[in-house]
């Protein structure tokens, strides 16, 4: 139990002074300082997601480069990723985002009534989520080559389409079936936590900031680059993998931005959610 317990023990150990320093000076802003307090929690958040990597709980490469390219269809440097295939750790760290999301809706509790939670309807939101994960998961059917897996067809009718399979053993290796549900977890609690700051109170607090006709769309648009940039210290100090993340986060954040302005935090997180999920699952 002890190797178990190990890597998410020395994660919350790692990640608590900075989370504690972030708390104090959350708690110290002027209420009426939004701007601040919502930029003091995202970068929180985003030390306590990139310390996943210093401590081997999540995983990035890329295939289509360099040596890979030639088992690497379409030659383009290609992301995957992967967790920990540790159930108690993924279970602990969902437990601990749902606690990290239980923080900010309190230190934002005044701002709660900006944020769309879902559309009209709660089953809309959800279908729209699914949708738009699949979109974010689009391009990477065609640069794995999943699609000329899935549609063998289409080697004949439409082979521009088609290109070689990558081996997932080449982008991060089989992901037991039994770590599959936890994963799930995971990956809902934790892109929740990413789409209350980034569209639930950044993208409402840009809106209010940008008045007039295209002020939501200039809302969402800077909501997406926000959240690439804010990766940039994962992409280019921490993995050295550059602009692939930042080219993936950003798809993944207009797609999450536009679902929110009419499908709220949870068609926003639904998509996210269900994006890294796939992608880290190896399903495709």
């Amino acid at each position: 139990m002890e190797s178990t317990l190990a890597p998410w023990l020395a994660y919350l150990l790692t990640v608590l002074p900075g989370v504690a320093l972030v708390g104090v000076v959350v708690a110290l802003l002027p209420r009426q300082a939004h701007g601040a307090r919502i930029l003091m929690l995202i970068l929180g958040f985003i030390f306590t997601r990139d310390a996943l990597s210093t401590q081997g709980l999540w995983e990035f490469g890329v295939v289509g480069n360099g040596a890979e390219s030639a088992s690497a269809g379409s030659g383009i440097p290609t992301l995957w990723l992967r967790f920990t295939d540790d159930p108690l750790a993924l279970l602990v760290m969902a437990v601990a985002s749902l606690a990290l999301v239980a923080g900010v809706l309190w230190a934002c509790r005044d701002l709660r009534w900006t944020v769309l939670w879902a559309g009209r309807r709660w089953w809309t939101s959800l279908l729209v989520g699914l949708l738009g994960a699949a979109l974010i998961v689009l391009p990477f059917l065609f640069l794995y080559g999943t699609i000329g897996q899935w549609f063998p067809a289409l080697h004949s009718v439409a082979p521009a389409l088609v290109t070689p399979a990558v081996p997932v053993d080449n982008r991060g290796g089989a992901v037991a079936g039994g770590v599959l549900l936890v994963l799930a977890l995971f990956a809902l609690c934790g892109n929740l936590v990413e789409e209350v700051l980034f569209r639930g109170f950044l993208q409402a607090h840009l809106e209010d900031q940008l008045p007039g006709r295209t002020g939501r769309w200039r809302a969402a648009l800077l909501s997406a680059l926000i959240f690439a940039a804010g990766h940039l210290f994962l992409a280019y100090n921490i993995t050295g993998l550059g602009w692939p993340i930042l080219a993936f986060t950003f798809l993944e954040g207009l797609v999450c931005a536009v679902i929110a302005l009419r499908h709220g935090v949870l068609g926003a997180s639904i998509a996210h959610a269900g994006a890294i999920f796939v992608l880290a699952s190896g399903l495709v």
